[in-house]
């Protein structure tokens, strides 16, 4: 009789055969083909109980995948037409190219006869080309305060694209703030009284952000009727509830402002104490016409509102 001992007991090796390999794999999927086929039936039945919709969705989903899957893809390059040297020349004989630009019609031809040609730098004085040489004022621009005449403005400004070179390639939130703009806007805050100021690089932006980011959806704008183009376009860019009075009538304001004030009298709710702006300019773009600010601040007291000014044309 063999014995072993506990410390060293035998090798026993144990080995299948292949064929028991197979039908051990076999079965292996066989389980898994009838586990998976058991969870989507069971998933068709319970969408089809609970959304019929569902499951219609997702069959015309499937079917329009296999379609696309299967059909027969468009080759451009089998539709290629070979053409002979005559019928090339043809085609470039009766080719004629059309106008890059339009023809002009008679008055836009008239009105570009009629505009002005100036004769030499464009400034607050100006010399026409097809005067006797005289000086005249110039209220089409917008160099009010004849900075672009002006010879220190001109060294200056030299200077600056010389350090600082064409603009600032950047946004002022990543790399387009520079330390002239830091400087600027400390200026700007201690001319106007405020504790900070930011500075945009141009009118149109300013308004286009200020009003949208203080008056949302709900909230309540009141507007002199006679303001310019972007500032129309910022309180249409608010999707606040816009109110308009006449043209610095200071009585039709009032009036305005006492129907708001009606309105939300007793209101409950989320809006029930919106924000109330009213929007004007201090030297008004289209008409040239002073807003009368010292009306408009008491008004702005009485009933509760605040002051969106743009001096854009008149500030300093």
């Amino acid at each position: 009789m063999a014995s072993f001992s506990a410390a060293s007991p035998p090798d026993l090796l144990l080995a299948a055969t292949p064929e028991e390999n197979d039908g051990s794999q076999r079965g292996l999927l066989r389980t898994a083909w009838d586990f998976s086929f058991r969870m989507v039936l069971q998933y068709i039945k319970n969408s089809y109980k609970d959304d019929p919709f569902r499951t219609f969705l997702e069959v015309c989903l499937i079917g329009f995948i296999i379609w696309y899957m299967t059909k027969q893809k468009y080759n451009i390059g089998n539709n290629e037409i070979e053409l002979s040297e005559k019928e090339i020349d043809e085609l470039v004989d009766d080719w004629k190219p059309e106008p890059l630009v339009p023809e002009l019609t008679d008055f836009e031809r008239e009105t570009l006869d009629k505009a002005a040609l100036l004769d030499g730098p464009n400034g607050t004085k100006v010399r026409l080309a097809s005067g006797n040489g005289k000086a005249l004022l110039n209220f089409a621009s917008y160099n009010f305060l004849g900075f672009i005449d002006n010879p220190d403005f001109e060294k200056r400004a030299i200077e600056t694209l010389r350090k600082y070179g064409v603009g600032s390639c950047g946004p002022p939130g990543f790399y387009g703030t520079l330390d002239v703009h830091m400087e600027l806007e400390k200026h700007l805050a201690a001319f106007v009284g405020h504790s900070a100021a930011i500075l945009y690089s141009q009118a149109f932006t300013t308004i286009l952000s200020v009003i949208p980011c203080f008056s949302k959806r709900g909230d309540i704008i009141v507007a002199d009727e006679a303001v310019n183009f972007s500032l129309q376009q910022a309180i249409a860019l608010s999707r606040s509830k816009v109110y308009w009075y006449k043209h610095n009538d200071m009585a039709d304001l009032e009036r305005v402002l006492q129907d708001v004030n009606k309105q939300l009298t007793g209101r409950r709710g989320k809006n029930a104490l919106p924000r109330k702006f009213i929007v004007t300019e201090g030297l008004f773009h289209n008409t040239g016409d002073i807003s009368p600010l010292k009306d408009l601040v008491e008004l702005k007291h009485r009933y509760k509102f605040r002051i969106i000014l743009d001096e854009s044309l008149s500030f300093g």
